[in-house]
């Protein structure tokens, strides 16, 4: 089972974060990483992504080797493109100093290299060694045995142009694989980093998970009650059935809006999936969270809500809600907490 906190190596840097998103609520703990019982946590740890070797833009050999890197791929590419152009080059001369009388055979020539260079550029690579491999023999075989044009020595050019051609593609595929290793890179540090849901603004599952650890130190120093609250769409493969994502999206925004609205000021809201679910970090026992809950069913059940969401149709969206109240058996697992409150799951 997976714990969030208790990493040490990460207590100063995600509790700066936490306390600096969450305000007073985390109080000393945020300064200090401690909650007040002496245990150390740290929330969704950010120093993973330095124990799996990926980049960050402190380290100044990293940024060397990121440029190093970059330098290594754009000389990839620019000799790929010279080695592809001295082949068109080479074939043009041969094409230009041959006589008449071989003007089958480069045509031929011609014909086969355009093949190499097309299985190349599609990424066929070893299509592209085996068939450039090919003519290369076969040209030789047929200038051994064939007395004609014996005196044309230009056309032995062809010998070097299909492998010319081949090498430079593959310089040039390697490269743009290079880049796209570094984009995937990038987008996996980007994803490791955002704290945001895109389409309502709300704080992601990540953010509620560091909050919760928070919350409960809060709670344990202040002698009060948390709970969490989690909603979530009741049938939601028929609702993306009805309504195409711009809809669906639409009903996401105003169920984010209704719920931020309904709940307390202290009390904090999270899109915890792309789905429509939304998690609520509730400052009260469950007798505060049944009132909440009454609040929250008189304005999600209100058709009004969706009113103007799809042309011509009325939609209405029913929602489940699950609350749990956390005691010290949960021992501070936020995803324990969050999968409780899961189970806990009833019609709104």
């Amino acid at each position: 089972m997976l714990k969030i906190g208790k990493d040490k190596e990460a207590v100063k840097e995600a509790a700066g974060t936490v306390n600096g998103k969450t305000g007073n609520t985390a109080g000393d703990d945020g300064r200090n990483g401690k909650d007040s019982g002496g245990k150390v946590f740290s929330g969704v740890k950010r120093t993973d992504r330095l124990k799996r070797g990926t980049a960050v833009s402190g380290d100044p050999d990293n940024g060397k080797d990121k440029k190093k890197d970059r330098y290594t791929d754009k000389m990839l590419y620019d000799m790929g493109t010279v080695i592809v152009f001295c082949a068109f080059i080479i074939a043009s001369i041969v094409m230009a100093n041959s006589g008449s009388e071989i003007y089958k055979l480069n045509l031929t020539m011609v014909g086969v290299t355009f093949g190499v260079a097309v299985l190349a550029a599609f990424r066929v690579i070893n299509g592209a060694m085996i068939l450039a491999a090919l003519q290369t023999v076969i040209f030789i075989g047929y200038r051994v045995m064939s007395s004609q044009g014996s005196g044309n020595r230009a056309a032995l050019g062809w010998i070097l142009v299909p492998g010319l051609t081949v090498l430079g593609y593959s310089l040039i595929d390697r490269s743009k694989k290079e880049l796209e290793r570094t984009r995937e890179v990038m987008l996996e540090q980007i994803n490791e980093l955002v704290m945001t849901d895109p389409v309502t603004g709300l704080y992601n599952l990540r953010s509620m998970y560091m909050d919760i650890q928070t919350q409960i130190s809060y709670a344990e120093r202040n002698n009060k009650n948390i709970c969490l609250m989690i909603l979530r769409p009741k049938y939601l493969n028929e609702l993306k059935a009805v309504l195409v994502k711009k809809e669906f999206n639409d009903v996401v925004i105003r169920l984010s809006k209704a719920v931020c609205d309904t709940v307390r000021l202290e009390d904090r809201v999270y899109a915890i999936d792309s789905e429509g679910s939304f998690g609520v970090i509730l400052t009260c026992d469950l007798a505060g969270a049944r009132l909440v809950e009454e609040r929250l069913a008189d304005k999600l059940n209100d058709n009004d809500l969706y009113e103007g969401v799809k042309e011509d149709n009325e939609i209405r969206v029913e929602m489940m809600m699950g609350c749990v109240q956390y005691d010290e058996a949960i021992d501070r697992d936020a995803i324990l907490l969050k999968k409780m409150a899961e189970e806990a799951m009833k019609d709104l």
